[in-house]
């Protein structure tokens, strides 16, 4: 229980006013025995100091037994607490002094002083490994030899024995202390931390999130405190000091602020891949410390080897449901802000504290608007997300739309069938049951096939652009690893990576990686045969889509192929379609001259050769010095880019 809390002891009368009173009558009680010892006849007779009752404990007592203070080491504590708090006894203990045979004139006592006048003393309460000094509940400090030392109450026991509520100013600015929150109805993960912590000491619980989400951590910890009634004190590994002889001195000023506040320490780690000088700082405070602990982000059990003394507990935090965070996020909005923003809110799997940044943030934007509301969470939402696959993946800034292509119409009518079903997503499979009925077969899988700039890539632009998603390139090189098992941990990451925003996975040239599997001859075909197994499978569980793009559809293995949903075969441009995709390559503010466009339209190339060409024809006519892009340099731009076909140049053009 912590000590502002106690029960009151009378009507109308707090356990702090009865605390003060109990004290004063203890310094007065102390004043009395310290009189008749120096035979000073100028001290009044004091009544005894009152009886403790089962609804009320002073502070001294419990400081006694929260640090095991013998009779004689609690004396000294009210010794030392006295003389800065009673004025009498400061005067009678500078009286005292100027008496002793080292005759000191301080008002401040030093131990022989206490070895002489308190009942029940001992040497070895003077010893740095016994309370008074291993908690620093009193300062000895001098030069003199300890015993001489005067005797001063640390400032921080001397609050505590007052009830006044306060911290460790050495700690200020390093821990954080939260006060005990309210209990979750449900929640058996926190039941499980607290039921470690409360078994003793050397308990020590370390969460940890595969993605490194740090709130959902937070989170369980506060739950887990509320179910001990504890206090937190929350510090974070990146503000601890480097020196190892500091370390262990916070750690001991930690344990005393933990056993003071009736608190549990709680340590917070960055995320394991950027945690290397942080760990290292809070294993050591870990090792240290003496009390119960949570630690967050925590490392690998194999980097946790020099805590083995601790009883360990060791928890994977899962996410809230989403359903619980979008409730929560929804909660003190109109039904019209709601409807805005359940799209967004089902489509991304934001963290429970961006996602309300993220409301709050649009909210404040569109003043509350719900035809501005959707739209601006969803672009929130969106940037949200983006942190983890970035660093996997090439993210492409699709700037392309149905329009823009140039395709024959069954393959336009393909690809909106596409980008429809991602839009739709959310009702089909949450509101019509369709996932809960069944969780496999749930991806979105596209091969998109054809010679190489006929506008594979450009089509996944479009479907991005229409539903509204990122669309990330995948580097096959990054992926594919000749090390056994390596690639499979790869697109581990990668797809976790995607989840929470459900982006569109572009994988260019598929048939390097979903090429015909192979015989299996040694280990390294088995390997390849269940990473490949292994890929398939996580397309058919990932709830976004992934668009497999390739120049050999004949290349591909059947049974791959089986498990695609769309394929979508992408022509050899026509000669009308190539003179549309000339015509769009120039920019409107390009100052074009007169260009022969169906002469153009002859030639055998793709919208890539195109757009190259019509890039180099404007690069050849600025640098010639040039008004316009005229047909020459156009013509010259064509030869450039059939030799680097190696393929003869047919002479199109006047």
């Amino acid at each position: 229980m912590n000590m502002h809390d106690r029960p009151q002891a009378q009507p109308g009368l707090d356990w702090a006013s009865r605390n003060q009173q109990w004290l004063a009558a203890q310094f007065a009680a102390l004043r009395l025995r310290l009189a008749r010892q120096l035979r000073d006849t100028s001290a009044n007779a004091e009544p005894p100091p009152p009886e403790c009752g089962d609804d009320f404990e002073p502070a001294l007592d419990a400081l006694t037994k929260l640090f095991g203070l013998s009779a004689f080491e609690r004396d000294v504590v009210l010794l030392a607490a006295g003389v800065e708090l009673d004025s009498a006894l400061r005067r009678l203990v500078g009286v005292a002094m100027a008496q002793a045979p080292e005759a000191i004139a301080s008002t401040q006592p030093t131990f022989n002083f206490a070895m002489q006048m308190l009942t029940e003393p001992h040497w070895d309460a003077l010893s740095p490994l016994r309370p008074l000094r291993r908690w620093h509940l009193i300062a000895c400090e001098g030069r003199e030899a300890p015993p001489r030392r005067p005797i001063q109450i640390d400032e921080r026991v001397l609050h505590y024995l007052t009830g006044v509520a306060a911290m460790d100013a050495r700690l200020i600015g390093l821990v954080r202390c939260e006060p005990v929150g309210s209990i979750e109805p449900d929640a058996p993960q926190a039941n499980t931390i607290a039921h470690a912590l409360g078994t003793g000491a050397a308990a020590l619980a370390t969460l940890g999130h595969a993605r490194g989400e740090i709130e959902p951590q937070r989170d369980l910890a506060r739950a887990a405190l509320a179910c001990l009634g504890a206090n937190g004190l929350w510090l974070h590994a990146r503000d601890l000091p480097h020196d190892p002889r500091e370390l262990a001195e916070i750690a001991r000023l930690l344990d005393r602020e933990a056993a003071l506040s009736d608190a549990i320490i709680a340590l917070e780690l960055d995320r394991p891949i950027e945690a290397a000088d942080g760990e290292a700082h809070a294993m050591t405070l870990i090792a240290h410390l003496m009390g119960p602990a949570i630690v967050l982000n925590a490392p690998e059990p194999a980097r946790l080897s020099r805590l083995r003394q601790r009883r360990m507990l060791r928890l994977q935090v899962a996410d809230a449901p989403a359903a619980a965070r979008q409730v929560a996020a929804l909660r003190g909005l109109t039904r019209e802000q709601a409807a805005a923003l359940r799209p967004a809110l089902r489509q991304f799997d934001v963290p429970a504290a961006d996602l309300r940044l993220v409301v709050t943030e649009a909210l404040a934007e569109t003043q509350g608007d719900p035809a501005r509301l959707g739209p601006a969470v969803w672009r929130l939402c969106r940037a949200a997300v983006h942190g983890g696959l970035d660093a996997l993946a090439q993210r492409i800034d699709s700037r392309v739309g149905f329009d823009d292509l140039v395709a024959p119409p069954v393959v336009t009518a393909q690809l909106r069938v596409i980008a429809n079903e991602l839009q739709h997503r959310p009702r089909v499979h949450g509101d019509w049951g369709f996932a809960a009925h069944n969780g496999r077969g749930l991806g979105t899988a596209a091969l998109f096939a054809g010679e190489s700039g006929t506008g594979k890539t450009y089509a996944a632009e479009a479907i991005a652009s229409a539903a509204g998603l990122d669309l990330y390139r995948i580097d096959l090189a990054s992926v594919v690893s000749k090390y056994i098992g390596e690639t499979e941990k790869n697109l581990s990451r990668l797809f976790e990576a995607a989840e929470t925003s459900g982006a569109i996975l572009l994988f260019d040239e598929a048939d390097a990686l979903f090429g015909k599997r192979s015989e299996v001859r040694d280990s390294h075909d088995r390997f390849a045969n269940i990473e490949i197994a292994y890929l398939l499978q996580r397309i058919e569980t990932y709830r976004g889509l992934v668009i497999l793009t390739t120049n050999m559809k004949s290349a591909l293995d059947r049974a791959f192929l089986r498990r695609i949903r769309y394929v979508v075969q992408f022509p050899y441009p026509d000669a009308a379609a190539r003179e549309t995709l000339w015509r769009m390559q120039f920019p409107a503010d390009a100052p074009l001259g007169e260009v022969d466009f169906a002469g153009l339209a002859r030639l055998q190339l793709t919208g890539g050769n195109i757009r190259a060409i019509a890039l180099n024809a404007a690069f050849l006519a600025a640098a010639g010095g040039g008004e316009r892009i005229e047909q020459d340099a156009i013509n010259a731009a064509v030869r450039a880019e059939f030799a680097k076909l190696e393929r003869p140049w047919p002479g199109v053009g006047p």
